[in-house]
């Protein structure tokens, strides 16, 4: 087996490192210190996997632990032992401090690297997520914290303790790398065809880099960059007369002063074009806005039958709140949804960055075909998609050879002014009530007996704008808002958004996934929340976990004879609500000089009991009705709500 786990820990009196065979599970610690002088034997190793090109696969790798192995590598005669083992710590504690981003050094020895933070993008700070929020979403049984200070000299006695935590930190490593599996097959597969090492590429990475390809290929090697730099296409205005198309058209009023506001619109500045925009800039599109006291529309929509439409540079929005729908026999709930929305609006209307010219069209629309050859769930299709979905988004993105803003609103704009288009049509049926407006599509009950009428608007809105309707029945519909719903499908299945969803990624919260469950049980399935929840036995389920940032600590507060004092905890926890516990507080800094820190409780009203270790939960001692009390928040918007099918 080619792939080696691995992970380091550097102090100033101790190195360790462990490295773990994937397949045989085979486990290796080295240690240098007073106590173990493990050199020799590392360094055979670190040239061995070298020589039989091993990979070594880690968690932020490449910009810590790889970096560390080549300055041991060179500097391991330079030095004795002790000095060795600080010379090592001051230069991890650099790169951690000066967030330095790592490039391999050609001049030692070089071993293959597999960095799992970077294939999920996890090294983007919208995104981040730490070694030990992963092994919280995992399940895994132990969360393990070092029980002693970053940077401190550590006790001889302590250094089992370092080595096990070390172990702990690879063996939560390798159960990623585990459910990483198709993920990685399927950059090797990329690798191995394109004859580049994309094993640390992110998805969106890998998109992009397929699209670069193919223009390069077929325009030039210089069609993205001269001179190692973007080309790019740079506006100092951008005209909305321009940008959008000609066939856009509507009939009514309200619609056509929507239009008409946009197309007068020349700014470099989109929070003029869509926030706080005065009356008097709005013209007739202010008769059918909701203004503020001070005149102004606070963003840019449109009061129409009952229904707001919200626009921006993004996509289209817009949703009743608090709603329950139920199909019968007279009702049906229809949810349509454009297919591949954007790709499909750059092809049909030869969209494209202006330095790139009209042949990124055609390339556009291969890759379109190709993906649709593939069948959903796949890597090739997922890849393609990305490769599509990504070059829209660069389109906005100042450091990408694909920026040109124009092309960005050329698709945004017309496609929100598209669907409203054909929400205008729908909403001339008399049955029909818009449910929700979400970037690609609508939701909206209507009458059986209007269905054929439906189906034509829906056959000749395809026609005009060559883009393709996907539609979905849905049984019932529970909407606390736009963000916010549950849906049962026909078949049976249920979409669940926001709140509501507890198949959740790896980098989202995964806190007291039972009310969710308990939720859906009880919306779909009638089963009552008390009884879902008194009767589930995954204790995975009841936790909760809470990551602490810089300079804020963690702590449970305990009273003896009116005195409060806190109990640390470490900065990642997992915990339940107890019946049995103590108060959970953060501890931040003061805001002056002349005053105190601050202390806010979390789960305010309850008791905690920290659950690091599974084996400290207990059933004996959960307050259920804490979690009773949050099913019953998700559905308290439903509650008599109803949305009566004969109101028209």
């Amino acid at each position: 087996m080619k792939y080696y786990i691995y992970d380091l820990e550097t102090f100033p009196n101790i190195f360790t490192c462990v490295i773990q065979n994937t397949k045989s599970k085979e486990l290796r610690v080295f240690e240098l210190s007073t106590r173990e002088n493990d050199l020799t034997k590392f360094l055979k190793t670190l040239e061995w996997l070298s020589k039989n090109e091993k990979i070594l696969v880690g968690y932020n790798n490449l910009n810590f632990d790889y970096a560390v192995l080549q300055f041991i590598y060179k500097n391991a005669k330079n030095y004795e032992l002790k000095e060795l083992v600080y010379q090592i710590f001051l230069f991890a504690d650099g790169l951690i401090k000066n967030n330095i981003i790592y490039k391999e050094d050609k001049n030692t020895l070089k071993i293959s690297q597999l960095d799992l933070m970077k294939i999920y993008n996890f090294d983007y700070k919208a995104t981040r997520v730490s070694l030990k929020v992963l092994e919280v979403n995992m399940c895994m049984d132990s969360i393990e914290d070092l029980d002693f200070k970053i940077g401190e000299n550590i006790k001889t006695e302590q250094f089992g303790n370092l080595i096990k935590y070390n172990k702990h930190d690879v063996e939560a490593t390798l159960l990623f790398f585990e459910h990483s599996k198709e993920a990685i097959e399927f950059r090797e597969d990329l690798s191995l065809k394109y004859n580049e090492n994309m094993l640390n590429y992110s998805d969106t990475k890998i998109g992009k880099r397929y699209f670069i390809r193919n223009l390069e290929e077929k325009l030039g090697k210089d069609i993205c960059y001269l001179n190692g730099k973007p080309k790019q296409t740079i506006r100092n205005f951008l005209d909305f007369n321009k940008i959008i198309f000609d066939y856009i058209n509507f009939e009514t009023v309200e619609f056509q002063s929507l239009l008409k506001y946009l197309k007068k619109q020349y700014s470099n500045s989109m929070n003029e074009v869509f926030s706080n925009i005065s009356k008097e800039n709005l013209e007739e599109l202010g008769s059918y806005c909701t203004l503020n006291s001070k005149n102004e529309a606070q963003s840019l929509h449109l009061n129409y039958k009952d229904f707001t439409f919200y626009l921006g540079t993004g996509g289209l929005h817009g949703s009743v709140e608090s709603k329950f729908y139920d199909k019968n026999e007279d009702f049906l709930i229809i949810d349509v949804d454009v297919a591949s929305y954007y790709p499909s609006i750059v092809i049909q209307n030869n969209l494209y960055p202006e330095h790139l010219g009209i042949e990124f069209v055609d390339i556009y629309k291969e890759i379109r075909d190709l993906r649709f050859s593939y069948k959903k769930g796949t890597s090739q299709n997922k890849m393609l998609k990305l490769a599509l979905n990504s070059t829209y988004g660069d389109t906005n993105n100042q450091f990408s050879p694909f920026y040109d803003f124009k092309m960005t609103l050329d698709i945004t704009i017309n496609g929100q002014l598209m669907l409203c288009m054909l929400a205008e049509k729908l909403m001339q049926i008399k049955t029909v009530s818009l449910i929700q407006a979400n970037t690609d599509g609508l939701t909206f009950r209507i009458a059986k007996k209007d269905k054929s009428r439906y189906e034509d608007i829906s056959k000749k809105w395809q026609d005009f704008t060559g883009l393709e309707l996907e539609e979905i029945i849905y049984e019932k519909l529970w909407i606390r808002d736009v963000n916010n719903y549950i849906a049962l499908k026909e078949n049976g299945e249920a979409k669940k958004i926001g709140a509501y969803k507890y198949n959740l990624a790896w980098n989202q919260n995964h806190s007291s996934l039972v009310v969710q469950k308990a939720v859906e049980a009880y919306l779909i399935k009638g089963i009552k929340i008390e009884d879902f929840i008194y009767n589930h036995r995954n204790k995975y389920d009841f936790l909760l976990n809470f990551k602490a940032t810089k300079n804020i600590d963690l702590v449970l507060e305990k009273i003896y004879s009116l005195q409060k004092s806190y109990m640390p905890l470490p900065n990642t926890i997992r915990y339940f609500i107890s019946r049995n516990g103590y108060p959970l507080k953060k501890i931040l800094p003061a805001l002056n000089k002349d005053s105190q820190q601050r202390v806010i409780g979390i789960n305010v009203g309850y008791k905690v009991e920290l659950c690091n270790n599974i084996e400290d939960f207990s059933y004996e001692f959960l307050d259920f009705d804490y979690y009773v009390k949050e099913a019953y928040k998700l559905i308290e918007p439903f509650n008599q709500k109803q949305e009566s099918l004969f109101d028209f």
